[in-house]
């Protein structure tokens, strides 16, 4: 676990965590991350299995980004963990081990997008994590159904001395 860095090395430090015991890495082998900014000392990231296939729209090529659609991953221990980060952009990389792992779906013919039939389990828990920002190795971590941005984080402190 790195102690100082971006929301990467947040998300980089909550996928170790992760896939060392927690019982939903085993669920599946696919992951959506979301990153959220709760406080000017607290950033929120959870980790959720999914089996909803990345879709593309008619903006997300190569060399761009959209909230929408994801521009980093991890893959480690076989499984695939995926984020929007906005300081980074689509790569061929990205597409490649999107392709690898049969998890781009694309039914954008002739500029138009069609949307593929979706479905979410609204009961599906996710790992929640809340990282001080300025000690990324002090957090805490909650299972829950309900997403992180509709509810309260939980207390606890992130007290640092000035450098």
């Amino acid at each position: 676990m790195i102690e100082h860095g971006d929301q990467n090395t947040a998300v980089n430090n909550a996928v170790i965590d992760f896939l060392h015991g927690d019982r939903l890495s085993k669920k599946d082998t696919r992951f959506s991350i979301h990153v959220l900014d709760i406080s000017d000392g607290v950033l929120g990231i959870w980790i959720i299995g999914t089996d909803q296939k990345v879709l593309p729209g008619p903006d997300d090529k190569i060399g761009t980004n959209h909230p929408g659609f994801p521009t980093r991953y991890i893959v480690q221990d076989g499984k695939l963990f995926l984020w929007y980060d906005s300081t980074f952009n689509i790569t061929n990389d990205l597409i490649g081990v999107l392709s690898k792992h049969s998890f781009i779906d694309s039914v954008n013919v002739n500029g138009f997008v069609g949307i593929p039939p979706y479905s979410n389990n609204d009961r599906k828990e996710a790992a929640d994590y809340y990282f001080c920002k300025g000690n990324f190795r002090k957090y805490k971590k909650i299972h829950s159904s309900i997403a992180m941005s509709r509810r309260a984080p939980p207390k606890f402190v992130c007290n640092f001395k000035s450098k």
